[in-house]
């Protein structure tokens, strides 16, 4: 009798559960050594974007699924194509805007430049790049119009890579001469790290809104209006999530 028990609130837990849940949406991230943010540890994602996407997707028609890719371009790719459903903590570009939709913006994003304590502070991209001095960014982000241009111009003292930590390991060591990073990921590092800070000498490299990019393959405008209704009937709880980082 105890075990027929168990196997009917197992099965009603899960007719339920299913009731909940009618569309099963894939969340790619590059991510595993991001915090706050995000976190990645065993097959379980941690930190402020997964408590935030939990309090926005919470009750509604949609679970979410992480899943892990080698860079933030194969995400892209992967969107594109409709195999990754959504990404977060996306900047609004138009080319990105070809082949994703854009959320309505969730939070904001500051980003700033850092360097080893041996470099020098300088005062703009473009004096950083004149001096043949190196900066690493994340792989396939966007950091603003200037840097866009610069990365062109200045392709081979710009470093990309897939992680944050990675970045910031080369910095300590010295193989890159400055990082730029969103502000609550850095004072992670700069804690980590004694011989890296923020250059005070310039001013944020990009500040602006973040998105979830939501893929013109697999989702619908229908879906888009969904996940935005979302984003505003939760707004308190986002905000007390990622209040106590500024």
């Amino acid at each position: 009798m105890k075990t027929l028990f168990l196997t009917f609130t197992t099965l009603l837990f899960t007719h339920f559960n299913a009731l909940a849940c009618s569309k099963t949406l894939v969340m790619g991230t590059n991510e595993t050594n991001w915090p706050p943010y995000l976190v990645k540890q065993g097959d379980t994602f941690l930190g402020t974007e997964v408590d935030a996407v939990n309090a926005i997707f919470k009750d509604s028609k949609f679970c979410i699924k992480w899943t892990y890719f080698p860079s933030f371009s194969r995400v892209q790719a992967e969107l594109k194509n409709g195999r990754v459903d959504m990404t977060y903590a996306a900047s609004y570009t138009k080319k990105r805007a070809q082949y994703a939709h854009f959320s309505l913006p969730y939070r904001e994003e500051v980003m700033h430049l850092y360097k080893h304590k041996d470099s020098p502070d300088v005062t703009s991209l473009a004096d950083l790049f004149s001096q043949d001095f190196t900066a690493g960014i994340n792989r396939g982000s966007f950091f603003g119009d200037e840097l866009e241009q610069l990365k062109t111009k200045y392709s081979k003292q710009v470093v990309l890579t897939a992680q944050a930590n990675n970045r910031f390991s080369m910095l300590d060591k010295k193989r890159i001469d400055y990082v730029i990073e969103d502000s609550a990921v850095a004072q992670y590092f700069v804690k980590k790290h004694s011989s890296i800070s923020q250059v005070k000498t310039i001013t944020p490299i990009n500040v602006n809104n973040v998105h979830f990019m939501l893929s013109k393959e697999s989702l619908t405008l229908d879906d888009v209006a969904t996940v935005n209704q979302l984003i505003t009937k939760n707004e308190a709880a986002i905000k007390s999530i990622y209040q106590p980082m500024h």
